[in-house]
């Protein structure tokens, strides 16, 4: 009897210490099989757009662009920026939205379509700059602009003395007459233009495509490529964006955050809240398959604004002075209207390129002559042969 109480407690003790693990084997737990790690799905491409056909195309661009690209690359030595075939690297929606423009990749053709394109009848997207410049609360109530849809000032130093806001800013006699050989020229082919003549439109084309040009140099195209335009691209660059030639990128020190990044051929901040905005109003209008909301994020508006065939920024750089030139024809505001319109209505106002900014929302630097010496560089270039 007591043998069995003793076998009976020795396999309950035994088995208790199974239990426990104890007489166990060493013997590792097998490895789980290893995962073969999923990688990330690719970011998803906006598809190329259906271009927009164009009721009625531009029609001289492609040759005036040409000569001119030609002509301002000459001008400032080797860089051969406007007439130099460009490589679209992005493949962004933004630069196939216009059938007009398929296959002509450089940056003069691109800037020479939206200068014929906005040449007359342009609407602007200004309304919500009411407070500020006195223009109608309603774009529909503006008057329409265009580079060429009113004659350009005369300008004398009184009257860039008004304009520019400081005297310090206003140039000297010889640079005066240099605006008024650009005015006149201008004024010239507007008028054989508007009489039906035979190639006037074409040479105004030709007139505002080179003022563009070197607007665009005197911006950018000089230092495009250079190392600080490389080192600040590369703060931006992403798995989806890399600077492409050409595409200058600046840091302007005295800016805050959200307005310091300049992009690209006219030098543009990527911040829809900013002075992009009625542009991007205008191109949606003008392209409404390619839409970019103006609440897009930073780096979308990087790659817009940064793309490889500068389309958008071309746009943009044309229709700011489009704008510049709405503000003064629809302002209530005396500061905004030049001079010589003293007690004109507004139907028959001249406007001004050499504008300050706070009068008439003038984007460039160069237009008012804000390191005294850069409206020169400018002027000097589109009255060159």
């Amino acid at each position: 009897m007591k043998k069995g109480i003793v076998l009976l407690s020795f396999l309950l003790l035994c088995q208790s210490i199974n239990a426990m693990g104890l007489f166990r084997s060493r013997r590792p737990e097998p490895e789980p099989p290893a995962q073969t790690p999923i990688p990330p799905a690719p970011p998803a491409q906006t598809p190329r757009p259906d271009p927009v056909p164009n009721p009625n195309p531009p029609r001289d661009f492609l040759e005036v662009a040409d000569i001119v690209g030609t002509r301002v690359d000459s001008y400032f030595g080797s860089y051969g920026a406007l007439s130099k075939m460009r490589v679209d690297t992005h493949d962004k929606f933004s630069d196939y939205c216009e059938e007009g423009l398929e296959g002509y990749d450089k940056f003069s053709q691109r800037l020479s379509f939206f200068v014929e394109s906005q040449l007359e009848e342009t609407r602007t997207q200004l309304s919500a700059l009411a407070p500020y410049y006195g223009v109608p609360r309603n774009n529909e109530d503006f008057l329409l602009s265009g580079l060429a849809q009113r004659p350009l000032c005369h300008s004398t130093k009184s009257s860039l003395t008004r304009t520019l806001k400081k005297s310090g800013r206003v140039p000297s006699s010889s640079v005066i007459a240099k605006l008024n050989q650009f005015e006149e020229r201008v004024n010239g082919l507007r008028e054989r233009m508007i009489d039906g003549e035979d190639g006037a439109r074409m040479e105004l084309v030709k007139t505002w495509s080179k003022f563009f040009s070197c607007l665009a140099y005197t911006e950018s195209l000089s230092t495009a490529d250079s190392s600080s335009s490389n080192r600040v691209a590369a703060k931006y660059e992403s798995s989806n964006y890399r600077k492409p030639a050409g595409v200058k990128f600046y840091e302007d020190p005295y800016q805050d955050e959200a307005s310091k990044l300049n992009i690209g051929l006219f030098q543009f901040t990527p911040n829809g809240g900013g002075n992009i905005n009625p542009c991007l109003k205008s191109w949606n209008e003008n392209f409404p398959s390619c839409r970019v909301k103006t609440n897009s994020s930073k780096s979308e508006l990087i790659e817009v604004f940064g793309s490889s065939l500068q389309t958008m920024n071309a746009f943009c750089g044309v229709n700011k002075v489009v704008q510049t030139f709405s503000i003064q024809i629809n302002s209530s505001k005396s500061t905004a209207v030049h001079p010589s319109n003293s007690g004109s209505a507004k139907e028959d106002r001249c406007v001004s390129p050499w504008i300050y900014s706070g009068y008439a929302y003038n984007h460039f630097g160069p237009l008012m002559n804000s390191t005294g010496e850069n409206l020169n560089k400018l002027i000097s270039c589109v009255n060159s042969d």
